[in-house]
């Protein structure tokens, strides 16, 4: 009765030793459970997912397995076909091999010819390759350059030294020191009938008389005696005034029968 009471005491400590052990197995399969569910609800195709990866895994392993037998298949019938190569080989007569030997022999032969030719002809029998064919490109590009420059550069000496610019329609026939131009002073301002006069002689026209005007001018003007429009012009384009007119009888006075009569105006009062 003892051993039964003693027996009992050690079986109900190991049965708490075994549940106390149990007890965290089992809230961490129940926590685990429960993560697993709401994985579930959230995610409801991983299941599906997860068994077509599975699958997949199989079959690509499958595959491997299928692969790795077919190409040691496909050695061992090479192996053999090799061997039974070899055996027939060994099986003929000397004279018999020659024979089957003979079109490498040829083919060293031809190739020892190949190699007998210039190179220049192997060359041209080949082919330039990627490299060659940029460089002839590029000789080319640079031969042809060259011959258009010094094609111009023969013209330019052929033609001689550049031609003078054809004279306009003002300056033909126009002999600036032949031109009488009077200048007068249509301002207040005193000297300035002297400074345009200046500017003409410079220009290289003849000046003539330099004295006022009787009538203000605000513009200069450039004024001219019938049959000398294009002296008029002429003085007009290098004093740098626009307005060109023929001549009226007050000017044609003051002017003391010059050509061309310069009325200096205020604006070049301000020059």
């Amino acid at each position: 009765m003892d051993v039964v009471q003693q027996v009992g005491t050690y079986v109900g400590a190991a049965s708490l030793v075994g549940l106390a052990i149990f007890v965290p197995l089992f809230l961490s399969q129940a926590r685990d459970i429960r993560r697993l569910r709401v994985w579930s609800e959230r995610e409801p195709e991983a299941a599906e997912h997860a068994v077509e990866a599975a699958i997949a895994t199989a079959r690509v392993a499958q595959q491997a397995a299928v692969a790795r037998a077919t190409g040691a298949a496909e050695a061992t019938r090479a192996e053999v076909r090799a061997a039974a190569r070899d055996a027939t080989a060994m099986s003929r007569s000397p004279a018999a091999r020659v024979a089957a030997d003979r079109p490498a022999t040829t083919r060293i032969t031809a190739e020892r010819a190949a190699l007998s030719q210039p190179t220049w002809r192997r060359w041209l029998s080949r082919g330039p390759d990627t490299r060659q064919l940029m460089w002839i490109v590029g000789g080319v590009f640079a031969l042809g350059l060259a011959v258009a420059l010094i094609s111009l550069q023969l013209a330019g000496d052929g033609d001689g030294a550049p031609e003078a610019p054809e004279p306009t329609v003002e300056e033909a026939g126009v002999v600036k020191a032949d031109v009488d131009v009077a200048v007068l002073n249509g301002t207040a301002v005193p000297g300035l009938a002297a400074k345009v006069g200046d500017d003409v002689d410079t220009s290289g026209y003849a000046l003539g008389a330099v004295t006022n005007s009787d009538v203000p001018a605000d513009e200069s003007m450039v004024l001219f005696e019938r049959g000398h429009e294009d002296e008029a012009r002429a003085v007009a384009r290098d004093l740098g005034i626009d307005g060109v007119d023929l001549i009226d009888s007050e000017s044609s006075a003051l002017a003391d029968g010059a050509d061309v009569v310069v009325i200096a105006g205020e604006d070049r009062a301000q020059f």
